[in-house]
């Protein structure tokens, strides 16, 4: 069991080992701040070997540094906090479409009776998934992944393992119940070359169109196969969610902060970084070329974190406890709760 709890959350991370690992962090790929930490300690280098070796003294009063740095930290103070908003409230909503995904799968489950229930020809079935509740299931699941590929920018390749090509059980059995099925799956399926990421929204929105195609159709039905009043709410109310979730997700995927700002805040750091050796060469000599070494691996790393935290769905190389994994770890999740509930008996259920 301690096995499968790693796979969500990762304990060793304030541990000692981590401490001293760069692979992961925002030190190294993609933003490559120790090199360029190198360049202003190289440029460092240069200022206090013309102090200590020529007679150029090159030297500032410590006045401008102040100045300096009271605007870099308040830039980056608001940089780390609207990227960590930005990565939270990705966190929130990709919850929160998890949570109605799972509820409408209990309420397709529990509540939705079968359609072929009472069918004679399926009395040596009973144990079998109804066909309809299977596709609903497939269409939740895949709900998720194509909101993940969406997300990154990916090919959708089914990620889910679900397929989407589903046939009826039965072509001659209940034709009208299983057209309406068919019809919409059929503008599901994939034909031809795998779909750009830029089609991704429009198969998402064919999939919450037949939920709500689906949950339509339960009130339409004979009163011993249509679920009670308040459920159909419910399932209407889940529905909803999973656009609204969709929406918001794409809000922040599609919302990064002005570039302006961005480049204002990296010229504006780098001049800090760069103006340090003249301020403190006077006194501290070789020993300024180590102190802006580190001062620019902190500043810089700053910087880098802000900039990965605030697209949370992006993947990076060997992230570590990463929101970006958290879309595969849902799926997952999601494939284990169908298997998990198609296992036990409706009645028991009931």
């Amino acid at each position: 069991m301690a096995k499968n709890k790693s796979n969500y959350r990762n304990f060793e991370v304030y541990t000692l080992p981590r401490l001293l690992v760069l692979k992961g962090s925002a030190l190294v790929k993609p933003w490559k701040v120790i090199p360029h930490a190198l360049i202003i300690t190289a440029f460092s280098i240069l200022i206090v070997a013309l102090w200590t070796q020529t007679n150029i003294k090159l030297g500032i009063k410590p006045d401008f540094i102040l100045v300096i740095n009271f605007v870099v930290s308040l830039l980056l103070a608001y940089r780390t906090n609207a990227a960590y908003t930005r990565y939270w409230e990705g966190r929130q909503l990709w919850s929160t479409m998890i949570t109605s995904i799972r509820n409408l799968l209990r309420y397709v489950w529990v509540n939705v009776p079968d359609m072929n229930k009472n069918n004679e020809n399926n009395e040596n079935n009973e144990n079998d998934i109804d066909p309809e509740k299977l596709v609903v299931f497939c269409l939740l699941t895949e709900f998720a992944a194509a909101t993940k590929e969406f997300l990154r920018e990916e090919s959708f390749n089914e990620p889910s393992g679900v397929h989407l090509n589903m046939e009826s059980s039965d072509n001659k059995e209940d034709e009208n119940n299983e057209s309406s099925i068919n019809k919409i799956l059929k503008c599901l399926q994939k034909n031809g070359p795998e779909p750009s990421p830029n089609k991704q929204p429009t198969k998402i929105k064919l999939i919450s169109l037949y939920l709500n195609h689906y949950i339509g159709q339960l009130k339409n039905r004979e009163v011993k196969k249509q679920p009670d009043t308040a459920t159909i709410m419910q399932m209407y109310a889940n529905v909803e969610k999973l656009v609204e979730c969709l929406t918001g997700l794409e809000s922040v995927v599609k919302s990064p902060i002005p570039l302006s700002y961005i480049i204002h805040l990296l010229q504006t750091t780098w001049l800090f970084c760069l103006s340090l050796p003249f301020q403190l060469v006077e006194d501290l000599k070789w020993v300024t070329i180590p102190v802006v070494f580190l001062s620019s691996l902190l500043l810089l790393g700053v910087e880098a974190i802000a900039r990965e935290i605030e697209d949370p769905f992006v993947l990076w190389e060997k992230a570590i406890n990463r929101i970006s994994d958290s879309p595969e770890i849902s799926v997952k999740v999601l494939k284990e709760t169908i298997t998990e509930i198609t296992e036990i008996p409706e009645d028991t259920e009931k």
